[in-house]
């Protein structure tokens, strides 16, 4: 059963569950990491809208998609090799990364990752994992991912936990960033 996460910068609106993770010693990754997600989409499904049977599409190297009693809701979800988290609305686009909070990030990476515009103050008062997790959020709830590179979106931080992203059209969401678990979790959101 996964535990349901609140947290005060998250709209109402949003669901978003954490689940520790038992990986079996054989099998493809990839396929693996897409099985466990569409599990936890099922079961925030059936716990939370009553759907027995929900609908999950999950195209290659695409966000994945859900119907649930006809409609359609925005998922995402992301995972570690302990655990996995998914957000999940009727009203909001979502997309969803978390990372280790002590995964190391090189030095010659985080400048890759750097927008030009981006404050230095921001690499030096956030951790480079946690920006990267703010970055790939960002990236998913597009739908595109890391095929854009992370250098292309912009992120302004406007509370502890609330940011705001800007993406290479100029178009803008806002971000909520936290630990949980040993982990930083960031959903990124726009109505």
């Amino acid at each position: 059963m996964p535990d349901s996460i609140k947290h005060r910068e998250l709209p109402e609106g949003i669901l978003l569950c954490f689940k520790f993770l038992e990986w079996p010693s054989t099998g493809n990754v990839d396929s693996l990491e897409s099985h466990q997600g569409n599990v936890l989409i099922k079961e925030m499904a059936g716990l939370w809208y009553g759907e027995v049977n929900p609908k999950i599409l999950t195209p290659k190297f695409e966000k994945p998609r859900l119907w649930v009693n006809g409609n359609e809701l925005s998922v995402s979800f992301s995972h570690t090799r302990k655990a996995i988290s998914a957000a999940m609305s009727q009203n909001h686009t979502v997309g969803c990364d978390m990372e280790f909070i002590s995964r190391e990030v090189s030095s010659s990476l985080v400048k890759r990752i750097q927008h030009p515009h981006e404050e230095n103050s921001l690499y030096t008062t956030i951790s480079p994992v946690r920006i990267w997790t703010l970055k790939e959020a960002g990236l998913k709830m597009i739908g595109t991912g890391l095929r854009k590179p992370m250098n292309g979106v912009r992120i302004f931080q406007e509370t502890q936990h609330l940011f705001v992203v800007e993406f290479h059209d100029g178009k803008r969401a806002k971000i909520c960033s936290f630990k949980n678990e040993e982990h930083w979790i960031s959903i990124c959101f726009q109505k």
